[in-house]
């Protein structure tokens, strides 16, 4: 495959993922807890665009399930699992990141929360 196909061939990959990206994000946000469309939205990029060598030896890359599910039908378990490895490392940062977010947004979300809520018994001393 020359430079040139290489790139549209990723071009084209790139622009298809982001495109899938976006209409399942609107998708899992409408019907789905904000925390469980992170998680699964992270999960999804990482599917899709974590790359890896299709060859040890050259400088191709691929995305990394395909890589893997390619090594597994035509050549063995052991050599796909080369592949496997930074995709599975992707969906743990993934988890991470989207843990630590979720997180930050419940903190804040609660210290902004405590913050609104007025007492109405300061309003009005008299009423129980």
């Amino acid at each position: 495959m020359e430079s040139a196909e290489y790139l549209g061939a990723w071009s084209v990959y790139l622009v298809a993922g982001v495109l899938f990206s976006i209409i399942s994000w609107k998708f899992m946000k409408k019907y789905f807890w904000r925390e469980l469309s992170y998680l699964l939205e992270s999960f999804l990029l990482a599917i899709i665009f974590t790359p890896w060598y299709v060859m040890p030896e050259e400088e191709i890359l691929a995305p990394a399930l395909m890589v893997f599910m390619l090594d597994l039908i035509t050549i063995d378990a052991t050599t796909s699992i080369r592949a496997l490895i930074p995709l599975v490392m992707a969906i743990l940062m993934g988890l991470l990141v989207t843990v630590v977010l979720s997180v930050m947004y419940r903190v804040r979300r609660r210290r902004q929360l405590s913050g609104i809520v007025v007492d109405d018994r300061d309003e009005h001393p008299g009423q129980v």
